[in-house]
């Protein structure tokens, strides 16, 4: 709608300085200012002063106004403007179009081409109307104002971008910029420049009429293209920007499906249950949010609360067309929750004859119930057939989801067999697959320790450190350095293993054994150090002192660090020193240990046959061999591996006949 109102020629012209309230009005209201247009229209008392002000309130959509307006109307003369108001504002296109037509025909209507198209596209007559639009824009005589009008409503690129270059005001050309933003959006070649324009837009002037519109529409283009992330976004600015959206249901709808193709699972659930929170009673948005959040908690394993919300669909919304398909995945779902109780109770076999009836009635479960079955086989003892099933799943499964839980199945069951380079390509084959899981980090992690146990310490270094660069806030982090740090050790790069473990050592997040291993660690690569930097055994020394006086040593652990604490006294020769360390703090400790119950771990059998044998040497070396037999004597009747080997010296030792 344009103007109502005669503006002539010879009043855009008014003679001499000083302009009347009337012709600042007309002059206002041609430059769409509505608010000034009727603080000087209110100067004025004559009838064309009342329809200046009708029709600000009409651009403005201010219909409840208009009412009051002409409810006030009195006994001035009721002519065909205010019958057209009259008509348009209780819906009556039909008259209000007449009245429209016999008001121009009177020529108290100027443009009224422009008003005549707007009733046509509110009759839904939209071919006729944008018959007229384009008359406009191609009439030389038309104003700049229903230039750019037509060219708004066609939605025409060319006549958008000569709007923009009319004298516009900033209302006009906000206007002209988001609809030309928004059509742009529609073709490939135009939608970076449409997307540039539309943003420009929001930012600056959000509440311009269509911007909110146009923005929403990127969204769903960016979900289409498949820019789930670049959609997302777009959902939560909207939010932020409009307060009001975050009150759409239909908005939260959008924002949980781009969650879901992310695999944001709880966050998608999250914004189905805001929908279904927001949707009107028994409504299609109600029903939908109610089947979606079904559909994320079945993709969550959460099959229980899947069926509560199917059957909420069900009972709210019977009438649905999806519903009679509804009934049937429900049936299906059920039969998958009798299999899984019967799992949980360890009834294997009953549970897989439910998982192989729901991959019949189910096609689209098939894979997920296949794997299923793989767990009940392995529970059953048939590891080759569990086997068989799961490397299918791995190598031709459609499904992502299941080849990426068939991959790590796979990869735990190859670790703990000791397959260790099959282990490390299946976890790090998960991480690629499941990249955005939570399980992803930790997958790395096995993947390193796996390469390391395979000996393979410089593919082992590559998954840490790609472990650190894609997920530098993961748990998992401090472990999979640790695995690096004792690869750099292995590798003799020990001045590299002081930076990660030194790093690492005093880390809370790693439990008690792995921080008592990295600090052990430390102590080590500072021992090996100490060949070229005598200084650095000094360092060593100290660091198995704190490891052992650091209350977090079991018995074990107690003996296997006093043997390092002696031979670092030996490099500083320290030699006295490191013969009591070794006799009172390992020897000594590990017998009193046995005698008392303790059973030791193999690093502490060992500390203590090798202390023992260092001892024993070193009394031989001076020809005490008495004194070195009854040392050897403690081995060779010790619960340790090299007890047969402290015989052997014994009896090398008896044939000498030197027994003093």
């Amino acid at each position: 709608m344009l103007s109502l109102v005669c503006v002539s020629r010879a009043d855009e012209g008014v003679v001499g300085s000083v302009k009347t309230a009337i012709s600042l009005a007309r002059e206002a209201l041609r430059d769409g200012l509505w608010d000034i247009a009727r603080l000087y229209a209110r100067k004025d008392s004559s009838e064309e002063s009342k329809l200046i002000v009708l029709e600000s309130y009409a651009h403005e959509g201010n219909w409840k106004e208009i009412g009051n307006i002409l409810s006030r109307w009195g006994d001035s003369p009721k002519g065909e403007v205010y019958l057209y108001y009259q008509a348009m504002l209780s819906g009556d296109y039909e008259s209000a179009l007449k009245h429209l037509k016999t008001a121009s025909r009177d020529g108290k209507v100027g443009e009224e081409v422009m008003l005549e198209a707007d009733l046509l596209a509110k009759k839904g007559d939209r071919g006729a109307a944008e018959e007229l639009w384009r008359k406009v824009i191609t009439d030389t005589n038309s104003t700049d104002r229903a230039f750019v009008i037509a060219a708004v409503n066609l939605g025409d690129v060319d006549a958008l971008r000569q709007a923009q270059k009319k004298s516009l005001s900033s209302n006009f050309a906000l206007l002209v910029s988001v609809r030309l933003g928004e059509v742009l959006l529609d073709k490939p070649n135009t939608l970076a420049e449409g997307e540039r324009i539309v943003r420009a837009a929001v930012k600056s002037a959000p509440d311009t009429p269509g911007a909110k519109e146009a923005f929403l529409k990127l969204g769903r283009i960016k979900n289409l293209s498949g820019e789930w992330q670049a959609a997302s976004s777009i959902w939560a600015d909207a939010m932020e920007i409009w307060p009001s959206e975050a009150l759409s249901a239909d908005l939260h709808l959008s924002q949980g499906e781009t969650f879901l193709k992310l695999g944001k699972f709880k966050d998608a659930l999250s914004s189905f249950e805001n929908a279904q929170k927001l949707a009107k009673p028994k409504s299609s948005q109600m029903s939908y949010a109610w089947l979606l959040q079904g559909d994320t908690l079945s993709k969550l394993e959460r099959v229980e609360e899947a069926m509560k919300c199917y059957r909420k669909v069900l009972s709210d919304c019977p009438e649905i067309e999806i519903a009679g398909k509804l009934r049937r995945a429900v049936e299906i779902m059920e039969m998958e929750t009798k299999g899984r109780e019967f799992f949980k109770e360890y009834a294997f076999e009953n549970a897989r004859k439910m998982f192989a009836s729901v991959s019949e009635a189910d096609p689209k479960r098939k894979h997920r119930m296949q794997y299923l079955e793989v767990l009940c086989l392995y529970g059953l003892g048939h590891d080759e057939m569990a086997l068989e099933k799961v490397r299918n799943l791995v190598q031709k499964c459609p499904d992502e989801g299941v080849r990426a839980d068939a991959t790590l199945w796979l990869a735990k069951y190859m670790f703990n067999k000791g397959e260790w380079k099959e282990s490390s390509h299946l976890f790090q084959a998960y991480e690629q697959v499941a990249p955005s899981s939570s399980a992803a980090p930790d997958a790395l992690g096995w993947a390193a320790k796996a390469s390391f146990a395979d000996g393979d310490y410089n593919i082992a270094i590559q998954i840490s450190t790609l472990l650190a660069e894609k997920y530098p806030k993961s748990q998992a982090l401090t472990g999979a350095l640790l695995v690096q740090g004792e690869s750099l050790i292995e590798l003799a790069r020990y001045t590299d293993a002081l930076l990660v473990l030194e790093r690492i050592s005093s880390d809370e997040k790693l439990g008690r054994e792995d921080r008592i291993h990295a600090q052990l660690l430390v102590a080590d690569a500072l021992f090996a150090l100490g060949a070229d930097d005598s200084r650095r055994y000094l360092a060593a020394l100290k660091a198995y002192r704190a490891l052992r006086f650091g209350g977090l040593l079991d018995d074990s652990g107690k003996i296997t660090v006093s043997f390092r604490i002696g031979r670092t006294l030996e490099k500083l020769n320290r030699y006295e020193e490191a013969v009591d360390e070794y006799y009172t703090r390992v020897v000594l400790s590990y017998r009193d240990g046995r005698a008392n119950g303790i059973l030791f771990d193999d690093s502490a059998k060992a500390a203590f046959s090798r202390a023992a044998f260092r001892l024993a040497d070193d009394h031989e070396g001076r020809g005490r061999d008495f004194q070195a037999m009854n040392i050897l004597r403690l081995v060779s009747t010790s619960d340790v591996p090299a007890a047969k080997e402290a015989a052997h010296r014994l009896e090398r030792i008896s044939k000498k006949g030197r027994l003093l």
